[in-house]
C-alpha cells in the first residue's frame, strides 16, 4: 500500500475539505477519498481495493446513526474506522465501543480531533520490522516514544508553523506547544526542527514502503 487510501463519508462539502486537509498535513502521501452519501460509501468499500481509514459521518442523506455504523462495519472489516458524529447519544457511543470503533464528537475542539486522527494514522503505519533491520526499529522506537500529543505538534511543525500558530490551531498555550517541541527534538536525537521534520518525513516513507 504505497499510498494509503482514506475514505471521508461526509456529506457537507466544507468539512470534507477540512478533514482532507487535517488527514493531508499528518500523513502528507495519503489519498484521500470522499462520499457524500451512504450508497456512495458502499459502493467504495464494495470495490477489491483496500481502505486503510475511514472517516464516518452518521448522520447523512441516506441513512442516519447506527443504520450508518452497522452498515459500514459490515463492509469495512480491515483498516481502521474513526466515526465523526454531533449525536449526543450514548447507543451511539456505546455501539462505537462494542464494535472497536473510535467515537469523536464534531462538538469537541479540533485538538481532540487532530490527536484521534493522529492515532489513526499511528495505527496505519504501525506495521512490523524485521528484527535485523537494527536501524530501521532504532527509528521506528524513536517515534514510538513520542506522546500523541508530541506527534500531534510534530506533524504542525513538518508544515513549517510557527510555535503561535500550531498553539493557535491546536487550542493549547505557546509553553505547551514549545514544551512539546523540546521533548520531540530531545527524543528523535537533533537540534532543530528542520532536522526534525527531515526525520519525520523519512519516517513517514519509510513505514508506508514497507506497509
Amino acid at each position: 500500500m504505497p499510498h494509503p487510501r482514506i475514505l471521508i463519508v461526509e456529506d457537507h462539502p466544507l468539512m470534507a475539505d477540512a478533514i482532507a486537509a487535517s488527514v493531508q498535513s499528518c500523513l502528507p502521501l495519503a489519498q484521500c477519498h470522499v462520499a457524500s452519501s451512504l450508497s456512495s460509501a458502499v459502493c467504495l468499500l464494495s470495490t477489491s481495493q483496500a481502505w486503510a481509514l475511514v472517516l464516518l459521518d452518521l448522520n447523512l442523506p441516506d441513512a442516519q446513526g447506527l443504520q450508518t455504523l452497522n452498515t459500514v462495519c459490515e463492509l469495512h472489516p480491515q483498516g481502521a474506522l474513526l466515526v465523526l458524529s454531533a449525536l449526543q447519544d450514548p447507543c451511539i457511543e456505546a455501539a462505537c465501543l462494542a464494535s472497536g470503533v473510535r467515537f469523536v464528537n464534531k462538538a469537541l475542539p479540533s485538538s481532540a480531533f487532530m490527536s484521534a486522527l493522529l492515532s489513526a494514522m499511528h495505527q496505519i503505519l504501525s506495521v512490523p520490522l524485521s528484527v535485523n533491520l537494527q536501524e530501521n526499529t532504532s527509528e521506528h522506537y524513536r517515534f514510538e516514544s513520542l506522546t500523541a500529543q508530541q506527534r500531534l505538534v510534530l506533524s504542525q511543525l513538518s508544515k513549517g508553523w510557527t510555535s503561535h500558530r500550531i498553539a493557535q490551531h491546536l487550542c493549547l498555550s505557546e509553553a505547551t506547544v514549545r514544551s512539546h517541541t523540546r521533548e520531540v527534538l530531545r527524543k528523535l536525537g537533533v537540534d532543530n526542527r528542520t532536522e526534525a521534520t527531515h526525520r519525520y518525513f523519512q519516517w513517514i516513507q519509510q513505514q508506508v514502503n514497507d506497509a
